[in-house]
C-alpha cells in the first residue's frame, strides 16, 4: 500500500508541477517506472529538452523513500551505465540499485534519491572536458583537440548551464520533497565524468555542496594520445585553473580516488599533482571535508567503481557542519 500511495504521490505532484511551471514541465515526458532490470525501488524515466535536442535522465527512488521525509539529490553522470548491464555497451553497470540492498544496507544515513543524466556519445568528451581549462592552454594544442576531440565546440559550460537552469528545477519540482539546499545536491562521476563533477564544484558552487570524482581522468586526454607535451598542455593548465577557481571552505565537500589497474595504472604522476594543488587549496588529509583513495587491484571499469561506490556517498552524506 505504502509503494502505491507513493506512485500516486509522485504522478500527482509531477502532473501539477508540469502544469505550473515553466515550459519545460509541459515538454517533460512523463513516464510509469520503466522496465529497467532494478533489483529493487522504483526507476522513471524522462526526457528533458536539451539545446534543440532531448536528454534521457533517470530517477531512482529507494524502497524505503519516506513521503513525508525530506531526501537528498546524488546527481550521477553516464546515467545509461547505472542500472541494467544488458543495455549497456560493455554489459557493466554501477548497480546503483543493489547498492541499497547490499552496502548501504543496515547503515543509518540521510535519504536520497539518484538521478542518472545520460550521456551524448558523440560529444561526451567535449562535453566533460572543463572548459575554461582551455583559456590556459596554447593556440596551437586547442586548436588540435577542438577539430580532433571536441567535434569543433567545448561544451562543458552549456552542460552544466543545462543541470541548474533545467535539470535540477525539474527534479525539485516533479519528485516529492526533495532538498533544495545546496549542502543536499552531490554530483558524481568517473573518469571524465569525474573532471565535470570537479569542474562542477569550481563552476556552480551554488549547485552543489559536494563533489565525488572516481578514477579521475587526471590526463585529461585520450589514452592513444598520451605524450610528453600533454602535461605542459593541458595537465599543468588544469591545475592553474583549480589553483584560481576551486574554493576550499566549510560548505563543500571533495572525494578524489584512482585505481591501479588498466587504464588507472598510467594516472598515478597526474594524480599527484592533482594532490598537490589540492593541498595549496586546502583540500588536504587534515580536511575533514575531504577525502582521497587509492585502491589497489582495482580497475578503470564499472565493475570495480560499484564495488566501492558507497564510500564516497557515505562521505558526501555525512554532516560536518560541526568540525
Amino acid at each position: 500500500m505504502r509503494f502505491y500511495l507513493l506512485l500516486f504521490a509522485l504522478i500527482s505532484f509531477s502532473v501539477f508541477g508540469q502544469k505550473n511551471r515553466k515550459n519545460i514541465w509541459n515538454t517533460a515526458q512523463y513516464l510509469r517506472p520503466h522496465p529497467l532490470n532494478v533489483s529493487q525501488g522504483v526507476l522513471y524515466r524522462y526526457e528533458l529538452p536539451f539545446c534543440d535536442t532531448t536528454r534521457t535522465v533517470d530517477v531512482y527512488i529507494p524502497s524505503d523513500y519516506n513521503v513525508q521525509q525530506k531526501v537528498k539529490t546524488l546527481y550521477m553522470h553516464d546515467g545509461q551505465m547505472l542500472f541494467d548491464s544488458t543495455q549497456t555497451w560493455n554489459k557493466q553497470e554501477w548497480g546503483v540499485d543493489e547498492l541499497f540492498g547490499k552496502q548501504l544496507k543496515g547503515l543509518q544515513y540521510p535519504p536520497f534519491i539518484v538521478v542518472g543524466i545520460y550521456n551524448d556519445p558523440p560529444n561526451r568528451y567535449a562535453e566533460f572536458f572543463p572548459q575554461k581549462v582551455a583559456d590556459y592552454m596554447p593556440d596551437s594544442y586547442r586548436n588540435q583537440l577542438l577539430s580532433k576531440l571536441w567535434n569543433g565546440q567545448l561544451r562543458a559550460d552549456a552542460y552544466l548551464n543545462w543541470i541548474e537552469d533545467t535539470l535540477v528545477p525539474f527534479i525539485e519540482h516533479a519528485c516529492v520533497n526533495v532538498s533544495t539546499k545546496t549542502k543536499d545536491r552531490m554530483v558524481l562521476g568517473s573518469s571524465m565524468g569525474g573532471l565535470i563533477s570537479l569542474y562542477a564544484l569550481c563552476e556552480k558552487p551554488k549547485l552543489f555542496g559536494a563533489a565525488a570524482c572516481l578514477s579521475i581522468h587526471t590526463p585529461m586526454i585520450n589514452f592513444g594520445m598520451f605524450e610528453e607535451g600533454m602535461v605542459e598542455a593541458m595537465v599543468i593548465p588544469f591545475n592553474i585553473y583549480l589553483e584560481q577557481e576551486l574554493k576550499a571552505d566549510k560548505k563543500h565537500k571533495l572525494y578524489i580516488d584512482r585505481g591501479t589497474e588498466t587504464l588507472d595504472a598510467y594516472y598515478a604522476p597526474y594524480h599527484d599533482r592533482l594532490l598537490n594543488t589540492l593541498a595549496r587549496i586546502g583540500y588536504n588529509t587534515q580536511s575533514p571535508r575531504f577525502l582521497e583513495a587509492i585502491i589497489q587491484g582495482a580497475a578503470h571499469d564499472e565493475k570495480s567503481w560499484a564495488k566501492r561506490l558507497d564510500v564516497p556517498i557515505l562521505f558526501m552524506l555525512t554532516d560536518n557542519r560541526s568540525q
